[in-house]
C-alpha cells in the first residue's frame, strides 16, 4: 500500500542563535527607520525578511511509504522428547496447516525456529535471541508448537503481543518414571547415604507397590518395593571414599511414551567422619616430630601417639605417683580398638617386651583385611628386638638383608615414581630434578615381589620407599629414619610435609591417590565405551565390559599412548550403570564403574506432554493454548486494540509499520529566486527613492 504525504521542515545555513541574532538586528533596524520615518522602510523591510527566510531554507519533503509486512515467530520444539510417540509428526502438520493458513497473505510472515535439545528444552533463550534482531513493533505474535515440556520458563514475560501455544502428543499418555526429590550430596563411609525417591505411575492407586531392582557397586542387586506416587525413603551402603554409585531399575509397562525414565542413577560422594591413626614410637627422637606435626595439622585426622619412654626392663626406685610414664594400653590398642583405626605407624619401633608377638599377627590381620601399614625402619629395625624378626616383616613390600648404609646420599624419584601420585607431584621433570637436602643412613632392602612398587631410591639405587597392596589392606616402608632432616631444613631440605601427607592419605585409600585408575568415558557418537587405565607394573592386556540389558560380556584390547597411559575402545550403545573390568599380562584384575550421567536428564525425567507448564504465562500474554489432537484453532489478523484469542481462534496482531520507499526534498525558497526577487526588490526602491 502507498501513501503519499508531505512535511514541510527547515534547514537552516546558519546556526539558529546567529539567525535570531540577526532577526532582532532587523527589527531594531525596522523600529528605527520606522521612529525616524525614514524613506523606502517598506523596501528595506521585504528585503530582511527574504534573506532571513533564505537563511532559514525552508523545505517540503516528499515521501511515499509501504506498509510492512507483521513478523509471526513460529518456535518449534525439536527436543529428544518431541521424537516419542508420533509428536513429530503431529508437529510437521501442524506447521503444513499454519503455512496454508497464511500463503495467500503478504502482511504476515511467519519466521520458524527449530529448537533442538538433547538433555532440555529452552525455548524462551532461543525467544530472547530472536526478539533481539527484530524491530518490537513489527511483532504480530509468537506461536511455540512443542509437548509443553519446557525447562526455561521464566517467572513472568512481557511482549505486547499474543504467546500461542500449540501441544503435541496425546491426552492419555501414560509415562512411569523414577525421581529423586532428596539426594545425598556426602556419605560417611562405613554408613548407609539416604535418598528419597518418587515412583510415579499415574495408572496405580497410591502406595500400590511396585518392584524396583537395585544394582550395588560390588555387582549385587537388592529387590526392593516402592509405594507408587509416594515419597519413599531409599539407602545405599557407602564402603569407601570418593564417588560412590548404585542404580534403580523398575520394570518397563506396555504403551509408554519413554522407558529411560524407568532408570535412576544414585550418587553420592564418601568421605571418612575421621581418619584415625595410630603412631607408635620406639624412643624418643627427631623424626616423630615430623610425624606428629603433620598429623595433628591435619583437622581430619585422629592422632594417636604412643613413644616408649621407660622399657619394663628399666626398674628404679622412683614413686609409682611421681613417674612420667603412663602404662601402655596393649590390650585397649590392639584387641578392642585396633579396628577403628585407619592407618598404624611404626616409628622406630622395637620391640623390647612392650608388645607381646601375638599382638603384631593381629596388625598383620587388620591389614589384610582393609588396614594400613606404615614402618619407618631405622637400625633397630634389624637390631636383636627388631621388627625384621616379627610376623609384621613378612607383610612388608621390602626385605632387609641387615645391613645399615651410613653414607650421604640425596633422595631421588625413580621412574615408576614419576607416575604414582604419591610422589609425581613432587618428582619435577626428568632433565631439571629437583635438589633436596641428603641423608645419612639407610637399611638396606631387596624387592622381589612384582606388586610392590619403588618411589624413591637412595643409596646406589636401593629401595627407599616402597608400598604395596595386600589383600584389602596397604602397607609401605621407609627404610631410613631421617626424614627429619628435611623438615630442619638440612642442605637445603625437602618436601617432607606433603610427601608424609600424600604417602599417608594413600595408606588410607584416599580414591585421588590411587596409582592404578580406570577412568571411562562415553565416545563422542554415543556407541563406545573408551577406557582410560594409567597402570604401574605389568602392561594392560584387555578390557571387558558386561551389556546390562543382555548380560553378554564384549571384549576389547589395550593401546599405549604418548602420555604413558593405556586406552581400549569397547563397542556398547547400551546406557546406564556398567561395570568395567580390566587385567594385565600377569592375569592380575581392576574393576570400575561407568555411569552414563546422562540417562537420566531434565528432557527424559517426564516426557508426558502436558499444557500446564506454559499455561499461566500463556494467559498472561492473553495467548491461546491447545492441544493438536483436538485441532487447531482459527487464524486470525486482528487490531492491536481488541482481544488476541477466543476459544477456538487464535489472533496476531495488524501492526503499523511502514517503511519509505521514495523519496524527495524540495526548497521553497530557492537562493537564485531569492537573489533576483532581492535585486528587482532593491531597483524599484531605488527608482522610487530617486524621484
Amino acid at each position: 500500500m502507498n501513501q503519499g504525504w508531505q512535511n514541510l521542515q527547515i534547514s537552516p545555513l546558519l546556526d539558529i542563535t546567529i539567525l535570531q541574532g540577526l532577526a532582532l538586528l532587523c527589527l531594531a533596524a525596522i523600529v528605527l527607520f520606522t521612529i525616524f520615518r525614514l524613506r523606502g522602510t517598506v523596501w528595506r523591510g521585504v528585503v530582511m525578511v527574504l534573506v532571513l527566510l533564505a537563511l532559514l531554507a525552508p523545505q517540503f519533503t516528499d515521501r511515499e511509504s509501504e506498509k510492512l509486512s507483521d513478523i509471526v515467530l513460529v518456535l518449534v520444539d525439536r527436543s529428544g522428547s518431541q521424537r516419542i510417540a508420533g509428536r513429530t509428526e503431529q508437529t510437521d502438520a501442524a506447521i503444513e496447516e499454519l503455512k496454508e493458513r497464511f500463503a495467500d497473505d503478504p502482511s504476515v510472515e511467519l519466521r520458524f525456529e527449530d529448537v533442538p535439545g538433547e538433555t532440555d528444552t529452552r525455548m524462551f533463550a532461543v525467544l530472547d535471541r530472536l526478539l533481539g534482531g527484530i524491530p518490537r513493533e513489527r511483532i504480530g505474535g509468537v506461536m511455540m508448537i512443542t509437548d509443553g515440556q519446557v525447562h526455561d520458563v521464566p517467572a513472568n514475560l512481557d511482549l505486547d503481543a499474543p504467546l500461542h501455544v500449540l501441544i503435541s502428543g496425546e491426552r492419555d499418555e501414560r509415562d512411569r518414571r523414577l525421581v529423586i526429590r532428596q539426594s545425598a550430596d556426602y556419605g560417611i563411609v562405613g554408613k548407609d547415604a539416604e535418598f528419597m525417591i518418587e515412583a510415579i505411575d499415574h495408572d496405580l492407586a497410591p502406595g500400590t507397590p511396585i518392584p524396583v531392582r537395585m544394582l550395588l557397586e560390588d555387582g549385587t542387586e537388592d529387590e526392593i518395593f516402592l509405594p507408587a506416587n509416594e515419597q519413599h525413603r531409599v539407602s545405599i551402603p557407602v564402603p569407601h571414599a570418593g564417588s560412590v554409585l548404585a542404580e534403580l531399575r523398575m520394570d518397563d509397562v506396555e504403551e509408554e511414551t519413554d522407558k529411560t525414565n524407568n532408570r535412576l542413577i544414585l550418587e553420592t560422594t564418601g568421605v571418612r567422619d575421621r581418619l584415625r591413626v595410630l603412631l607408635l614410637s620406639g624412643e624418643p627422637h627427631p623424626g616423630e616430630r615430623a610425624w606428629r606435626n603433620l598429623l595433628r595439622a591435619d583437622p581430619g585426622v585422629d592422632l594417636v601417639h604412643f613413644t616408649i619412654l621407660r622399657p619394663p626392663e628399666k626398674g628404679d626406685d622412683t614413686p609409682i605417683n611421681e613417674l612420667a610414664l603412663i602404662p601402655f594400653p596393649i590390650r585397649d590398642l590392639f584387641e578392642v580398638r585396633l579396628r577403628q583405626f585407619d592407618l598404624i605407624i611404626f616409628d622406630r619401633y622395637q620391640m623390647r617386651g612392650v608388645l607381646p608377638p601375638h599382638y603384631l599377627e593381629k596388625v598383620v590381620d587388620y591389614v589384610r583385611w582393609g588396614g594400613a601399614a606404615l614402618v619407618v625402619a631405622g637400625p633397630e629395625y634389624v637390631g636383636p628386638d627388631g621388627l625384621a624378626s616379627t610376623a609384621l616383616d613378612d607383610l612388608m613390600p621390602a626385605a632387609v638383608t641387615g645391613r645399615v648404609v651410613e653414607q650421604p646420599f640425596a633422595p631421588q624419584v625413580n621412574r615408576a615414581g614419576r607416575l604414582h601420585p604419591v610422589t609425581a607431584a613432587i618428582a619435577g621433570s626428568p632433565t631439571t630434578p629437583p635438589k633436596w637436602g641428603r641423608w645419612y643412613r639407610q637399611i638396606e632392602t631387596r624387592v622381589s615381589d612384582p606388586d610392590a612398587m619403588t618411589l624413591l631410591t637412595g643409596v646406589d639405587d636401593m629401595p627407599l620407599l616402597t608400598l604395596q597392596r595386600v589383600e584389602e589392606g596397604r602397607v609401605a616402608m621407609l627404610s631410613s629414619d631421617q626424614m627429619w632432616l628435611w623438615q630442619r631444613g638440612h642442605d637445603g631440605g625437602g618436601p617432607v610435609a606433603e610427601l608424609l601427607r600424600r604417602l599417608s592419605h594413600w595408606l588410607m585409600k584416599e580414591p585421588a591417590l590411587d596409582e592404578n585408575t580406570v577412568t571411562t568415558a562415553r565416545s563422542p557418537d554415543g556407541d563406545s565405551l573408551i577406557l582410560n587405565w594409567r597402570k604401574i607394573g605389568a602392561a594392560p592386556e584387555a578390557a571387558s565390559v558386561i551389556n546390562p540389558e543382555t548380560g553378554e560380556q564384549i571384549n576389547a584390547s589395550f593401546e599405549q599412548l604418548p602420555d604413558q597411559s593405556w586406552q581400549a575402545t569397547v563397542p556398547i550403545a547400551e546406557r546406564g550403570l556398567i561395570r568395567v573390568s580390566v587385567r594385565d599380562q600377569n592375569r592380575r584384575q581392576q574393576t570400575a564403574l561407568h555411569v552414563d550421567r546422562d540417562v537420566l536428564t531434565a528432557e527424559t525425567q517426564n516426557t508426558n506432554s502436558t499444557p500446564e507448564l506454559l499455561a499461566e504465562l500463556v494467559a498472561e500474554n492473553d495467548g491461546y493454548i491447545g492441544r493438536i489432537e483436538d485441532g487447531l484453532p482459527d487464524f486470525r489478523h486482528v487490531p492491536d486494540d481488541r482481544v488476541w484469542h477466543g476459544g477456538n481462534w487464535a489472533g496476531f496482531i495488524e501492526t503499523d509499520s511502514y517503511k519509505t520507499v521514495i523519496g524527495g526534498i524540495t526548497n521553497l525558497l530557492p537562493l537564485p529566486v531569492i537573489a533576483l526577487l532581492i535585486g528587482a526588490i532593491c531597483l524599484m526602491g531605488w527608482r522610487v527613492e530617486s524621484k
